[in-house]
């Protein structure tokens, strides 16, 4: 099928519930930082089941929706698309015994820099886990699953990465004896409260977002980052001047929290974050103003193409989707700047997350690039070629009358 403007707009008007769901059973920080690196240069967490189950779940329920159903073509596209997501789904169940879009709840993620040495890491991730799962992947990497105090381990030599299932049930993926270190009995979750490098992640987790980044450099880090970044850049200055760094996004917008290490840092980064703001604002309604003068003078070209005349019949659609995928920049902006303690910390929250942030369209962009690029290839799959079998073998040729054929040659004799 050509995949034109018609079916972008039907597909992504059938995309509009895509979104990020609050979490009532969101981990709080006490769980999530259980297996945590007490000096991690880099954290993050995902609370995974905020984004995959009901986008999974509607994504099944896409090539049903009347808009869709309404073109046959694009439906079988959709209903191709999901075949093949679920069919990765389903390699990877046999592979693992773990359904991804069911089984996995949460992770959080410690990195540490290594001078001159690949970085070490541990990942700690909360779902429905048992030891047949480990039994299935450690026969995957034809490594043997072994016992070790209350849990299992497959892999894990001193530097190379292991996978492990702990006494409690969270699987951990890292460098080996990190990962041997947390399923001792002897291990002890390392301290978040406020005076710690892990105070900042805690307190973001606390927050229930559906992502959180922090960034916390060790004085390592820090020098190995400014040896790559120069001595006079804004992004130097940051990095050596900051203590904590943080970003999240929640399901109705995004919040960040910057620990300097002057007064006159937080006063900049202040500027800077009102700044930002400003510009979120634009974002959501600069696109609402050209999409409004662009319909609007739209008419003025029908006829100069298909193109053109299909945007014309699908005006009103088209400010469907305007509407549904961007905000009006009124979202609310809580900021709080504690001079004492050097913190800054603001909030942004709207309806969605999209009123916010102006990237409502790209998981239903990815989608649509996706299918896009499946009726390319489905146009373009070569079709079989004929091959003729082969014929008879021709009659021989004859030599002219009176003229015998001619002997073969023989090789020279050599003269003794």
């Amino acid at each position: 099928m050509s995949f034109g403007i018609i079916e972008v707009i039907t597909l992504l008007l059938g995309l509009a519930g895509f979104g990020l769901q609050a979490n009532p059973r969101a981990p709080t920080a006490d769980q999530a930082l259980e297996y945590a690196m007490a000096d991690a240069d880099v954290a993050a967490h995902l609370d995974v089941a905020s984004v995959i189950p009901g986008n999974y779940k509607l994504l099944g329920q896409l090539a049903d929706q009347p808009q869709i159903k309404a073109s046959p073509e694009l439906q079988k596209l959709v209903r191709k698309a999901v075949g093949e997501i679920e069919g990765a789904r389903g390699v990877a169940r046999l592979a693992t015994g773990i359904d991804v879009t069911a089984d996995i709840a949460d992770a959080t993620a410690f990195v540490r820099f290594v001078p001159q040495a690949q970085p070490i890491f541990v990942v700690a991730v909360h779902g429905r886990f048992s030891a047949a799962n480990l039994d299935k992947i450690a026969k995957a990497m034809g490594k043997p699953a072994t016992r070790l105090d209350g849990g299992v381990i497959v892999g894990g030599g001193s530097a190379e990465p292991a996978i492990a299932l702990t006494r409690s049930g969270v699987l951990l993926v890292g460098t080996g004896d990190l990962v041997r270190d947390r399923l001792a009995d002897g291990w002890k979750p390392p301290s978040h409260d406020a005076t710690t490098s892990l105070g900042t992640l805690a307190d973001a987790i606390n927050a229930r977002p559906v992502f959180a980044v922090v960034l916390t450099m060790s004085a390592q880090a820090r020098s190995e980052a400014v040896s790559h970044l120069g001595t006079r850049s804004f992004v130097t200055d940051l990095v050596t001047r900051h203590k904590a760094a943080a970003f999240s996004m929640f399901h109705d917008g995004i919040g960040w929290t910057w620990v300097d290490s002057s007064k006159s840092g937080v006063d900049a980064m202040e500027l800077v974050s009102n700044g930002v703001v400003d510009v979120l604002r634009a974002g959501q309604i600069a696109p609402r103003g050209v999409a409004k003068i662009a319909m609007g003078a739209i008419d003025s070209y029908r006829g100069a193409s298909a193109q053109v005349d299909d945007l014309i019949k699908h005006k009103a659609d088209i400010m469907k989707l305007v509407e549904a995928y961007t905000g009006d920049g009124n979202f609310k902006v809580a900021s709080d700047k504690n001079t004492r303690a050097l913190r800054l910390t603001v909030r942004a929250t709207g309806k969605t997350i999209s009123e916010v942030l102006p990237i409502g369209l790209v998981l239903p962009a990815a989608i649509v690039g996706f299918m896009a690029a499946r009726a390319g290839a489905a146009e373009a799959e070569p079709m079989p070629m004929m091959v003729a079998p082969p014929g008879p073998p021709g009659p021989m040729t004859a030599p002219p009358p009176g003229k015998p054929p001619a002997p073969a040659a023989r090789p020279p004799v050599k003269k003794p």
